[in-house]
């Protein structure tokens, strides 16, 4: 069996971008569906079984009607191919009121064979080549939880500790139940223990959000934990799964970088292939690369240029700028301020999809003090105040005290 795994698309991203004037649209919204199609087009150039989506459609859980359009004609090939989607609600699918309908539930009511998931759910999806059997776990909902009477005065770390033994136990629960005959698919949207985030993630992760660990999520008879909400790839049971021990655990990342904290993360999608032989199963799994935008950080010193503008063009000429999303940022000294030639700057940058920045950080100049010398100093005083408060003296302190005291010698005498 074949399964198409991805999350985190977040349609809707529009930072970095600029307008298409063809389309009028933002350009990043492009990338975003570029990636999605090429998604799609491997999908049904693989001949999946399942399309398995794991929560965060789009950057919000309010879609513009252009957001909601371009995601459903992205997916739509899949659907009209006859294969089944499974979608799992994330944390930026739905709503913060309880009660209104996730930026996803459209899509059950859409021609095709699609599945969606509001809540802890077992079920079994038929595919072409047989039934799967489901275990989803979508982006806990707090709003609901506290809905009831029972669970409102619980502190957010009750709450969080109350999801998480929830979650644990329907999980071991399901799990017991399998056909160890069929594959079985984990399917869930959450944080487990240990996993590395991605650098747009570091500052965006709640602190009470539920974190599980590999082991509640890798039962016995599961052979593939399919996971979303973290945007780096990454297999958490990598080691146990090449043991023969254990199912593989994995986010497959995102579709196209956020920010430039990502610049340098993989972008794509994982192909899993779940075969059943003389009664054993053997999951394996690639990692596939999108064609995502690529954000490039430039970064350049140019305090000890005579020519700092020279520089920071030189820097640029060095670095490969074609259609990516580029961000410079200079550092110079106060006095190179007027030799900087923004204009010259920008003209290097032609080749860019899109000039995010170009930052300037100064250094300002050194403040010199002026030395004050008391009247009733002795010369030897004043001369030691006047070399510490100039560096450039330091090495010639014993020196210029012998000479500043000869001085003083002579004319006493002629005194």
């Amino acid at each position: 069996m074949k399964i198409l795994h991805t999350a985190d698309i977040h349609l809707g991203y529009e930072t970095h971008g600029r307008l298409n004037p063809e389309t009028g649209l933002n350009s990043r919204l492009h990338d975003f569906a570029a990636s999605f199609r090429f998604m799609v087009e491997r999908a049904l150039e693989e001949d999946v079984d399942l399309f398995l989506f794991c929560g965060d459609a789009y950057r919000t859980a309010d879609p513009t009607p252009t957001q909601q359009k371009l995601f459903a004609e992205c997916l739509r090939p899949i659907a009209d191919a006859g294969i089944p989607i499974v979608m799992v609600v994330g944390n930026h699918d739905h709503p913060v009121s309880f009660g209104k309908a996730s930026s996803v539930d459209i899509f059950g009511y859409l021609t095709g064979n699609v599945h969606i998931y509001r809540k802890p759910t077992v079920d079994r999806i038929e595919t072409k080549t047989g039934p799967l059997q489901l275990i989803a776990l979508p982006w806990p909902i707090r709003s609901m939880l506290l809905s009831k009477e029972e669970h409102r005065k619980k502190t957010p770390e009750e709450v969080r500790t109350f999801i998480e033994e929830l979650y644990a136990n329907f999980v071991q629960q399901a799990a017991s139940e399998l056909d160890p005959a069929l594959p079985a698919v984990v399917a869930g949207h959450f944080t487990v223990q240990g996993a590395e985030v991605g650098g747009s993630e570091r500052t965006s992760l709640i602190a009470h959000e539920p974190k599980f660990t590999v082991g509640q999520l890798a039962q016995p008879g599961v052979d593939y934990v399919a996971l979303g909400h973290i945007h780096k790839y990454q297999d958490r049971n990598k080691e146990a799964y090449e043991r023969g021990d254990g199912p593989p655990v994995v986010y497959p990342s995102s579709l196209e970088r956020i920010s430039f904290k990502e610049h340098d993360a993989d972008k794509g999608f994982v192909l899993v292939d779940i075969e059943t032989k003389g009664g054993q199963k053997t999951t394996t799994y690639t990692f596939v690369p999108t064609p995502a935008r690529r954000f490039l950080p430039i970064e350049v010193d140019a305090r000890e240029a005579a020519d700092p503008t020279g520089t920071i063009v030189g820097k640029i000429k060095l670095a490969d700028v074609r259609d990516a999303v580029v961000r410079v940022r200079y550092r110079i000294d106060e006095s190179q301020v007027p030799q900087i030639d923004l204009h010259a700057i920008r003209e290097a940058l032609t080749d860019a999809d899109t000039i995010a920045a170009v930052e300037r950080i100064v250094d300002p100049a050194e403040r010199k003090r002026t030395t004050t010398v008391q009247r009733d100093a002795t010369l030897k005083d004043a001369m030691a105040q006047y070399v510490a408060q100039h560096e450039k003296l330091a090495p010639l302190k014993d020196d210029l005290l012998a000479a500043a005291l000869e001085v003083e010698r002579e004319v006493e005498a002629k005194n």
